[in-house]
């Protein structure tokens, strides 16, 4: 994996989770619904892009691993950004879903 591919990775997964914290937040409040759910559409239609374009070049078995990175990061913008609360069983997930990324990645 290239330093740039790496980088798109981050940057597809960054991108999916502002997507859906943006579409949340237009489907739930009534101020600039259409302004966040437009920007999330497109925020996501840039993750899917981008994601083609690394199953281009990246093995998936390589690259799935890294959807766990979105799942990890979107638990703490749902608790920063949305106050959805994180209760202990949350935590345990988020360990889990951590471990096996480093699990799947060492192979």
């Amino acid at each position: 994996m290239t330093l740039l591919q790496l980088g798109l990775v981050v940057l597809a997964q960054v991108a999916q989770v502002a997507g859906q914290v943006l579409l949340k937040q237009g489907m739930t409040r009534t101020d600039g619904r259409l302004s966040r759910v437009a920007a999330g559409t497109l925020i996501l239609t840039f993750w899917f892009l981008a994601w083609l374009k690394l199953l281009q070049g990246l093995d998936i078995s390589y690259l799935y691993p890294f959807e766990g990175l979105s799942l990890v990061l979107l638990v703490f913008a749902s608790n920063i950004i949305l106050g959805e609360p994180m209760r202990g069983s949350t935590w345990i997930g988020v360990t889990l879903i951590t471990s096996g990324m480093i699990l799947v990645g060492l192979n």
